[in-house]
């Protein structure tokens, strides 16, 4: 019990589309200012690129530091 294929207009479709953007435009056209609120609540984080190069200098300074225990450790220092 198969239903009959349909043809696609896409016109009507793209049109539809159309529609349902503007509609969505119109309902909220500016974004809303922060509140003060919020703004005390969550404070502005670094960038990610600041985090990484601070993640790097303390990776290297703990892998040096772990390979050089366990050189002591395997009686190599």
């Amino acid at each position: 019990m198969e239903s009959e294929a349909r043809v696609l207009d896409e016109a009507k479709l793209d049109s539809a589309i159309a529609d349902l953007l503007r509609e969505e435009e119109l309902e909220d056209p500016e974004p809303k200012p922060k509140s003060a609120k919020a703004l005390a609540l969550f404070p502005e984080l670094p960038d990610q690129a600041e985090m990484d190069k601070e993640a790097q200098k303390r990776d290297s300074s703990l892998s040096a530091s772990l390979r050089q225990k366990w050189a002591g450790l395997r009686g190599a220092a």
